[in-house]
């Protein structure tokens, strides 16, 4: 049986991509995923977040008797100390496995982003995954905002690197097939679907905020699978989906709906990597069942563009459930 899949121009003996997590940390751990017969991996994101607070540290704690020269330095020595760590993960990671190694950047601005791209490309990445998590809080940020931001670090970290970028959104925006049309015609070469933000929860005996549940669940699959049937074949740029993939089935619908590969994270940490396999097993006995020689044979077989129903992946579905029209 065939499971070969195609993403962003890279050649995947399947269609199973190791999300950017834990599971990725270290070239040791990417070994272990592509051991356990991933087709590729995105390493652990490095977070805009993380150099902020470092930096920020540096100018609070700076004296009037720095001269701006040794501070300017001292500050530029904190930016670069986390993409030189990156770098050398993503050197190591691609020395380890022969699957493709996609790096992980995780971003809010335009400010660093496209120098730290560029090293990062140079190091050896097959690609890189721009993980963007904007949420729409701020009551001043208008939507073309917010999407300017995204669409502004895109152009200016393909204008330092010429391999292949992705995108990793999340499900909030106001017109999510035009914004995807706008990252497609930015040259975006895959569209993640979708960035799964972390939940809070209130602590009523305490009385204080703390995490929600930070791993994802099948009942989630809805959503990125509706997305992906409705994408599939608008674009040039490869969709994967993400979120609440935990079993085979779940691979196999996202494959039948359009996505050209799929993200898994948290089956991973509930099941092991070996839960990889498994997933690999069941898709070839579903096919094997249906026929199909390959995933090519059935991939975007119900997307919404090769349907002869296409209302039906809308508003028809969600008036049959409430009203009971049939």
């Amino acid at each position: 049986m065939n499971l070969a899949a195609e993403y962003m121009g890279m050649k995947l003996k399947n269609p199973i991509i190791v999300a950017s997590s834990g599971l990725t940390n270290s070239a040791e751990a990417v070994l272990k995923c592509a051991e356990a017969g991933a087709g590729a991996v995105v390493l652990k994101s490095l977070f805009e977040e993380q150099i902020q607070v470092e930096t920020r540290a540096i100018e609070q704690t700076q004296v009037d008797s720095w001269h701006p020269e040794a501070f300017e330095y001292v500050s530029r020595m904190v930016k670069d100390l986390g993409p030189t760590h990156y770098v050398s993960l993503v050197k190591k990671a691609k020395e380890a496995v022969s699957i493709p190694v996609i790096a992980s950047l995780n971003c809010i601005s335009n400010d660093w982003w496209p120098d730290y791209a560029a090293r990062i490309a140079d190091a050896g990445a097959d690609a890189i995954e721009l993980n963007m998590a904007i949420m729409p809080t701020d009551i001043q940020r208008s939507t073309q905002d917010i999407e300017a931001t995204y669409l502004g670090i895109v152009d200016e970290v393909k204008k330092r690197v010429s391999i292949p970028v992705a995108v990793k959104i999340g499900p909030y925006f106001t017109s999510l097939t035009r914004f995807a049309s706008q990252l497609d015609d930015h040259g975006v070469a895959g569209l993640v679907l979708f960035n799964r933000f972390y939940q809070i929860d209130i602590d009523i005996e305490r009385l204080q905020i703390k995490p929600g549940s930070r791993m994802s669940s099948p009942r989630e699959l809805s959503v990125p699978l509706r997305w992906v049937s409705i994408l599939a074949g608008k674009f040039d740029c490869d969709l994967v989906g993400a979120t609440g993939i935990h079993e085979g089935v779940g691979v196999i619908k996202h494959l039948l709906a359009g996505a050209a590969a799929v993200q898994l994270c948290t089956t991973l940490y509930l099941n092991g990597l070996e839960k990889i396999g498994e997933i690999l097993n069941d898709m070839s006995a579903w096919m094997n069942t249906k026929g199909f020689d390959s995933i090519d044979d059935f991939r975007g077989r119900l997307s919404q563009e090769r349907s002869p129903v296409p209302e039906t992946y809308e508003r028809l579905q969600y008036i049959k459930a409430i009203v009971g029209i049939e």
